[in-house]
């Protein structure tokens, strides 16, 4: 039978060369290392990685239970081992011995011969039975995760959702109020956004949303926040950005934007941005909560799309 064909890897730590060649005449179906010391098992643990252990309750240095210990508290092992530890007389208590040591199972050197093959390929399957269920949880887990990170999630653009962002408002607000950093929540709205709908359509839109939502994400920094809030307004959480970074970030926004067009492959649009800012520092005790943030953000845009609304008129009179 080839490496290949074997049913699984066994390593057997024995306290005398006898006692390895007994074990291995019973395991021959499995690929099996050796070693006559706990330091040799030690090393071969890591690189032989194997499926079960079985392991002399009497060994040269250190005994099979301290051995057995070691195994079981290795918290870098990279899988589960299964533990058979061989009792040095028939006196022993078994169950004593397994709780002592963090063996799976034990048996005594007399009875080797009967069932040492039967055992091992008991902890085989329990082995293979644990890989599942660990491997089922870790997927479980992770379903959780997506679960989670979709339900913070805007259902076009994959950006932030409004209770998301203002949950985290809550907390970066909380941050710096505690640290004395400075904060700033920008709304960004994309002008005309009903008209836009109106003429080319829902896909038309929701394209251009998911566009100028990446593209927010790469002009934005690691720690920035960004999420939509409705229809064509977006929010950004800038932590520990002034009046000035704040400035600095709209303008590389709206450079960037205006270099573009956005919407379906054959049909897309220039797209026009106004913005509303606030920014809360300690210092300056303008703004207490995160609803006055979110109040004076609100005012700024409706200030800027008033005051861009009385220019377009004026234009028009004397166009």
């Amino acid at each position: 039978m080839s490496n290949k064909d074997k049913m699984g890897k066994i390593l057997i730590v024995a306290g005398s060369a006898e006692s390895l060649m007994q074990y291995q005449a019973q395991l021959t179906q499995y690929r099996t290392e050796t070693a006559l010391t706990a330091e040799t098992a030690m090393d071969s643990i890591d690189d032989f990685e194997p499926d079960v252990v079985v392991i002399d309750e009497k060994l040269p240095s250190i005994s099979g239970v301290e051995l057995a210990q070691w195994i079981r508290s290795d918290q870098a092992a990279p899988h589960y081992y299964g533990i058979l530890i061989v009792a040095s007389s028939r006196s022993k208590n078994l169950a004593e011995l397994v709780q002592q040591s963090g063996a799976d199972t034990a048996c005594t050197a007399e009875n080797l011969k009967n069932d040492l093959a039967a055992r091992v390929a008991l902890l085989i399957k329990f082995k293979m039975l644990s890989d599942k269920a660990n491997s089922l949880l870790n997927k479980l887990n992770q379903s959780k995760e997506t679960i989670r990170e979709l339900e913070d999630q805007d259902s076009i653009t994959r950006l932030y959702n409004l209770p998301y962002m203002n949950a985290r408002l809550e907390k970066e607000f909380r941050h710096s109020e505690r640290f004395g950093t400075p904060l700033t929540l920008m709304i960004m709205s994309i002008e005309n956004f009903k008209e836009v709908g109106h003429i080319k359509g829902p896909t038309f839109c929701i394209k251009m949303l998911q566009q100028l939502g990446n593209d927010l994400i790469h002009l934005t920094r690691a720690d920035d926040v960004v999420g939509r809030s409705w229809g064509g307004e977006f929010l950004l959480i800038l932590p520990e950005t002034r009046e000035d970074g704040a400035e600095n970030l709209k303008a590389r926004i709206i450079h960037y934007v205006s270099e573009h067009l956005y919407g379906l492959e054959h049909d897309r649009i220039a797209v026009e941005l106004c913005f509303g800012m606030s920014t809360y520092q300690v210092a300056e005790g303008k703004l207490q909560s995160i609803q006055e943030m979110l109040l004076a953000a609100e005012d700024d845009l409706t200030r800027q799309l008033q005051s861009r609304g009385d220019r377009a008129s004026r234009k028009a009179v004397n166009s």
